[in-house]
């Protein structure tokens, strides 16, 4: 393994972080609007939603790549999209069927007393979802969110497979260069791990600095407050039925 190798394959490297970022920021949002739409009231939203879902998370990833580029690559091309394009286009739409599943199981998970707590307050569908439901969602999208990131940065290698010259596309040409594809592709995996592993220990700080919640001590928590028969202080009787009353 000599050191020229290191400075070759980050020429790939960098290509294949751009195609990651890129395709991470718009797969999390393009996931959160079609699992909203996939709770939609709207009929025709839920169909054309789970339509998509059903298409692209069964189609292969190699598949919908090869698809996109050999496929529809001169049209394309007519409008200024490249390879590098096509490359983000069919990552997003594969891992974004996915992670809308995820983000719609978690936001229909949420107890439907809270969404009747919320109506009888007068919230609307969208007020719910925006103060009531996604603050609660977001931490336990974290790991799942942070799993579609890696599941990303794997499946950027394959954008080799229509000429991106990405991190995979370089090892490939100093294998053939050198003849020695253990070393460079222990090298290869080295720099993927560069990637995966913040992805994975960021999301779990973030996690769980969302995740601890310090009580805080009142007057009625008091350990000597006295307590009636239910077991609950009388001061936090009154103050519970204070705020339901008005």
């Amino acid at each position: 393994m000599e050191t020229s190798w290191i400075s070759f394959l980050i020429r790939g490297f960098e290509t294949t972080v751009i195609l990651v970022v890129i395709s991470s920021v718009i797969t999390v949002v393009a996931a959160a609007v079609v699992a909203l739409g996939r709770i939609s009231t709207r009929r025709s939203v839920r169909l054309l939603t789970r339509v998509y879902v059903e298409v692209f998370r069964s189609i292969p990833l190699p598949v919908l790549l090869a698809g996109l580029y050999f496929g529809f690559g001169p049209q394309f091309e007519n409008i200024g999209v490249t390879a590098f394009g096509l490359a983000v286009l069919g990552l997003v739409l594969n891992e974004t069927a996915y992670l809308a599943e995820v983000y719609r199981g978690l936001i229909s998970s949420v107890r439907i007393g809270q969404w009747r707590a919320a109506a009888s307050l007068g919230l609307t569908r969208w007020q719910t979802l925006r103060h009531v439901l996604i603050p609660q969602v977001t931490t336990a999208a974290g790991p799942q969110t942070a799993n579609g990131i890696i599941y990303l940065v794997k499946g950027s290698a394959l954008a080799s497979l229509i000429t991106v010259p990405e991190l995979t596309m370089y090892g490939t040409r100093l294998v053939v260069d050198t003849f020695r594809p253990l070393e460079v592709y222990l090298l290869i995996a080295v720099f993927y791990l560069l990637l995966t592993v913040p992805v994975a220990y960021v999301t779990r700080a973030m996690t769980g600095r969302r995740g601890r919640v310090r009580p805080k001590r009142g007057p009625h928590t008091r350990p000597d407050a006295p307590r009636d028969s239910a077991g609950s202080s009388p001061q936090h009787t009154e103050k519970a039925w204070t705020s339901t009353s008005t």
